[in-house]
């Protein structure tokens, strides 16, 4: 047998393991969107308590500027991520992907320690580009 014979067979011994691949979310721009906006109105919830801190503690009204305008920032962001994320549904249940409710979550969701299972969506799409519905546990990609 040579070699080449080797690397073609295949060992029917062994159970082969099948992968399947994660489905396509069909709104993909969407839900990056709504993804971005939660990470905005955190981070502008964090400049709002530094920029208020620094207001108190310096007793400098231009900090107290800055913290109303990253508090409406804030309020505006997250009012619009919270209608698109409405909108954003899994395809197979039908559960709203970034909008968690009080429901149990499937025992394949994704969750990481000390977040929860929304971050843990928001952050995964942002940095992968792909998520697992908490609902169904689902993994689905944003890109075709």
């Amino acid at each position: 047998m040579t070699t080449a014979d080797a690397l073609n067979t295949v060992d029917s011994s062994q159970p082969t393991l099948r992968v399947r691949r994660a489905r396509a979310f069909r709104r993909p721009g969407l839900l990056w969107m709504t993804a971005l906006l939660y990470t905005i109105s955190f981070a502008a919830f964090v400049a709002f308590i530094v920029f208020g801190a620094r207001m108190y503690f310096e007793a400098n009204k231009q900090m107290g500027i800055y913290a109303l305008i990253a508090i409406g920032v804030m309020v505006f962001t997250r009012i619009w991520a919270a209608l698109n994320s409405r909108n954003l549904t899994c395809h197979l249940c039908m559960g709203t992907v970034l909008h968690e409710k009080s429901c149990h979550k499937h025992a394949g969701a994704k969750k990481l320690p000390l977040l929860s299972y929304r971050t843990t969506a928001v952050l995964s799409t942002l940095f992968g580009l792909v998520f697992t519905c908490m609902y169904c546990g689902s993994p689905y990609r944003l890109k075709k």
